[in-house]
């Protein structure tokens, strides 16, 4: 199998694929979600993309050009308080929901009124680091959907500091959205800043430097999408939405692949390993990083084989 080179990010054929992707807006309850996609000319298959925290879909486009040379359509949608979606709080740099279920029910209208439409025969379903959390509560909640799913280091767990009873005590005592302060903004996780690019050398996403540029100048050329650190209630909803991921990864009736980064500093791989089962399967990628998409070469080779011989045993 053949994909793109990190040596020759944003080449004019890939530039070409791009003109030929829709980008539109889902309106719903006075928020904009963004999304993306493009439609086969075989469009008997296709994969939804269910990307990470801080993300936007301006960042998948080698991953969508690799993935639609092997046969599929394309979509993809800005989660709510990212990327080019509306934001949840005044402040456009905090990562904020209101409650994680919301991000599922984004997504099923998303699937609903912009997917399933396009009548594809085969649907599946990829997600990164939050996004694989969503999509496997989603496939708990909605299990007919999707043939099969791949997930590339799933937030199934946190990597903390202290353990996670403590760290979730404290944003618990720290948030500001609660009942008791209706009217009160949303504040941000002790030591929360704005969105600050990180030099390559301090990065601990990736080891490839010439895709993280990329990241970084799309970052720099869009700065509306830019996001900073999560708020405190986002981290209480994410880690409570972690631990429901993990039993539903380990129950799901459709079959997982999760795509595990050994020297993943982001998310937790023992909190995955817990999942692991018959149904939910776990390819572990050397020399990899948080980012399995944006990793150099090798891993990401490895990464984007298995995830195509997967979904197309199913």
């Amino acid at each position: 199998m053949l994909f793109s080179s990190e040596d020759q990010l944003n080449n004019d054929e890939q530039q070409g694929f791009w003109q030929s992707v829709t980008q539109s807006t889902l309106e719903k309850d006075n928020v904009s979600l963004a999304y993306a996609y493009i439609k086969h000319a075989d469009n008997s298959k296709a994969i939804v993309i269910s990307s990470g925290r801080v993300e936007s879909y301006l960042k998948y486009k080698e991953l969508m050009f690799d993935l639609y040379q092997h046969g599929y359509s394309l979509y993809i949608i800005d989660h709510r308080g990212q990327g080019l979606s509306s934001r949840m709080t005044d402040n456009p740099h905090q990562g904020h929901i209101d409650n994680f279920q919301t991000y599922i029910d984004d997504l099923n209208d998303f699937i609903e009124k912009v997917v399933k439409p396009k009548s594809h025969k085969d649907l599946y379903l990829v997600g990164h680091s939050m996004g694989g959390t969503i999509g496997t509560l989603y496939m708990e909640q909605f299990p007919a959907t999707f043939n099969a799913a791949v997930f590339s280091a799933p937030m199934y767990g946190i990597k903390l500091p202290f353990k996670k009873t403590f760290i979730r005590s404290l944003a618990s005592l720290l948030d500001t959205c609660t009942d008791k302060q209706p009217n009160k903004q949303p504040n941000y996780v002790l030591g929360g800043t704005d969105y600050e690019p990180v030099e390559f050398t301090k990065n601990h996403l990736t080891s490839s430097k010439a895709r993280y540029q990329q990241i970084l100048d799309v970052f720099q050329q869009n700065p509306h999408i830019q996001l900073g650190s999560p708020t405190n209630h986002w981290l209480i909803e994410a880690m409570d939405a972690a631990d429901r991921a993990i039993k539903a990864a380990a129950l799901s009736i459709k079959p997982i692949m999760v795509l595990q980064a050994m020297d993943d500093a982001i998310v937790d791989n023992a909190a995955q390993n817990r999942a692991e089962n018959e149904r939910c399967q776990i390819r572990r990628i050397n020399n990899c990083q948080h980012e399995v998409f944006i990793e150099a070469d090798e891993a990401r080779n490895h990464a984007l084989r298995t995830l195509i011989t997967f979904l197309e045993q199913h």
